[in-house]
């Protein structure tokens, strides 16, 4: 039973993230498994300090942990199943060597716990360094989903001139979209590290290093259900062998019931059938208190609290205004932003453009992860909004497609001494023609037409510095000057409160380019002021309209 339980949760968690894409519905909660997340949730409204709605859904993981105990990690946790397999893939036939510090390593991961409680009541959010939602959506996110796709690509490569000799155009011309990721290769190296870890014993993170298991180990002895020794016991120790957890202690009878999850594989090895798990309402019995020194409290509290009161004191917070981040569509207030953002990757892996990718050390330690647009690899597509539907803790806002298009997340800006037109005198009208709000008008200067931008109404979308045919750096880049980040208010009244439009307005820039190129012939324009019967005739290069 547990095994299923385990496939339909893995298998749930999967069809879930494929789901989080462009055109998601928005009454599939695509991100339910983050929002279950009591560390997050609590990680979030600490920080934030604030309630987060779609963090309240942590309740019922808290709720049930107190009803039945700590069975989320055995049934639930798609990282608990990940693991499992890659254990039985890997290490099933192999002898573990063991650990003799059992006892000091499994304080670890409360001391975590303390450090990532701690660090948020300052306002740094650190719980997404460890919490294993948030690791294995973003392993999903950078790594399993581009590698899916390129097998994906590979095998309609392979197979489409079958499809053309049966004549299947939709097949033979089908290809997906190829997302790529910064820092995969360390996504790859972490997940790598903790399923090599229990070439020592199984399940080494969720014995020593989880701080969700951490939370949860704290509540479930008070769950209902507890395991218990009869006196037919032989004691040959076959349940100890088996425990993936350790939490039975060198007296089959004694179990550690803040490590117990409820995995039953002792009562199915046993051979005498003395193993149960019945309802009971006592905490007596077996139940054994956290070995959780004061001096590693302290230590651990001061260690959080020091961490998150240095990431946003100087010199860390110089690291932010140095590069001018581009946040998503709907993102709150940056200080906020960073609070409340959990680093899941969910709104980089359902971005329809591929434009989010991830911060390394641009927004300083405490923006680790979070979110940005690379708009040099991609625009944002005006008619996508699946980032705020995504994100557990609203980080970024749900927006209306409407709503999104005044979230206004920057101001293009030219680059006059790099621009084909402006540095080169070249006929280049790419910015133009692929603005969808023709935020970027040609005007004369000194008797050359030179292209502007209009920040009224740019909405920061990309798509100019995206297609700017001036290799490597662009020519016209987007930077946040002029962003709209508002949390609660409404962007269109905002918009037009700074009186911005985001519509087509073709009429701004019809002009009529002579032949020569942009030089405009003064004689010429005087000539035909004189005579204002004669249409003047006109040939205009190529690709001009």
């Amino acid at each position: 039973m547990r095994t299923i339980v385990q496939a339909l949760s893995l298998l749930l968690f999967s069809t879930l993230f494929i789901f989080a894409t462009y055109k998601l519905p928005d009454w599939l909660p695509a991100d339910i498994y983050l929002r279950l997340d009591p560390l997050l949730g609590l990680n979030a409204i600490f920080a934030a300090r604030e309630i987060i709605g779609r963090a309240l859904w942590a309740l019922v993981t808290i709720s049930a942990t107190l009803l039945i105990g700590r069975f989320f990690c055995a049934y639930v946790c798609p990282m608990g199943v990940s693991i499992d397999v890659l254990d039985f893939l890997f290490f099933r036939k192999k002898k573990r060597p063991g650990l003799k510090a059992e006892g000091s390593l499994r304080k670890v991961k409360y001391f975590l716990l303390i450090v990532f409680i701690a660090a948020a009541l300052t306002g740094l959010s650190l719980a997404f360094l460890m919490d294993p939602m948030s690791l294995l959506t973003r392993f999903y996110t950078f790594f399993i989903y581009p590698l899916a796709i390129t097998l994906i690509n590979l095998t309609l490569d392979l197979i489409r001139p079958l499809f053309r000799a049966l004549g299947w155009v939709t097949l033979s011309h089908l290809h997906y979209f190829q997302s790529v990721f910064y820092m995969t290769a360390i996504t790859l190296l972490i997940f790598g590290g903790i399923i090599v870890l229990n070439w020592l014993v199984p399940r080494f993170w969720c014995r020593y290093l989880c701080p969700l298991g951490a939370f949860l180990s704290l509540i479930s002895p008070l769950g209902l259900f507890k395991r218990r020794v009869s006196e037919d016991c032989n004691e040959c120790m076959k349940c100890q062998k088996t425990c993936p957890m350790g939490a039975i202690q060198e007296d089959p009878r004694s179990t550690r019931l803040s490590e117990c999850i409820q995995c039953r594989n002792c009562a199915k090895i046993c051979p005498q059938n003395a193993i149960t798990f019945p309802a009971s309402l006592s905490l007596g019995g077996e139940y054994s208190k956290i070995d959780f020194s004061r001096r590693g409290f302290i230590y651990s509290l001061a260690g959080g609290l020091g961490v998150g009161f240095l990431a946003t004191q100087t010199p860390f917070t110089l690291k932010q205004s140095k590069y001018p981040l581009i946040r998503p569509p709907g993102a709150i207030p940056e200080t906020e932003f960073l609070r409340t953002c959990i680093r899941c990757g969910e709104c980089m892996k359902a971005c329809l453009t591929n434009t989010l990718q991830p911060c390394f050390w641009e927004s300083g330690f405490s923006g680790l992860w979070t979110p940005r647009m690379d708009l040099r690899l991609a625009p944002c597509d005006q008619n996508c909004n699946v980032c705020g539907k995504v994100c557990p803790t609203q980080a970024i806002r749900a927006l209306s497609l409407e709503e999104k298009t005044y979230a206004k997340v920057g101001t293009a800006v030219l680059k006059k001494e790099i621009c084909l037109v402006w540095a080169q005198n070249k006929i280049c009208l790419i910015c133009d023609e692929i603005c969808p709000y023709n935020a970027i008008v040609f005007r004369p200067v000194e008797g050359f037409r030179r292209p502007f931008v209009i920040a009224s109404k740019c909405n920061g979308c990309g798509f100019c510095e995206q297609r700017c045919p001036v290799k490597g750096e662009s020519a016209i880049v987007v930077i946040p000057d002029g962003e709209i980040r508002l949390k609660e208010e409404s962007y269109i009244k905002e918009a037009k409160r700074l009186q911005l439009e985001f519509k087509p307005d073709p009429g701004d820039d019809k002009y009529i380019l002579e032949e020569s190129g942009f030089k405009v012939d003064e004689k010429k324009k005087s000539e035909e002021r004189t005579l204002p019967e004669e249409k003047p005739q006109t040939k205009k290069p190529k690709g001009f309209l």
